[in-house]
């Protein structure tokens, strides 16, 4: 392990969500479920799944929530980075934004006049909204 402590970076195209955090832990939504990874855990890169991302800072017991879109997770004994098209915390969610989000979706695949690609945005949409 590295002599900086185990570590997060969560980023996304447009922002650095976390950049560097050391870390207890964190819980990651993999594409075949959740991911607890922990401090000398073994090299991985996986692909993850839209959902709730969990960690905790080192020392502290709080534990913070990121609702995050498909992406990427790598394990090096470093630490953990997570590369993924969306991510926002527990505090900066709009609820009524993430509602309304989602009944658009839901509307458009209930409309049945998608192709297939259309189809894949909007179920990934409601994805994003559930987690």
């Amino acid at each position: 392990m590295s002599d900086l402590g185990f570590r997060l970076t969560l980023v996304t195209p447009e922002k650095k969500v976390l950049a560097g955090q050391e870390i207890d832990e964190v819980f990651v939504p993999g594409y075949c479920g959740e991911l607890n990874i922990l401090p000398g855990h073994a090299p991985l890169l996986t692909t993850i799944d839209a959902g709730v991302l969990r960690y905790r800072l080192k020392g502290d017991s709080t534990v913070y929530f990121v609702a995050v879109s498909d992406g990427y997770c790598q394990v090096n004994p470093a630490g953990v980075n997570v590369l993924t098209e969306t991510a926002e915390r527990a505090d900066e969610l709009e609820i009524e934004r993430v509602t309304q989000a989602q009944k658009d979706a839901e509307a458009s695949l209930a409309s049945g006049n998608l192709d297939p690609e259309h189809i894949a945005k909007a179920q990934a949409k409601i994805a994003r909204a559930r987690a």
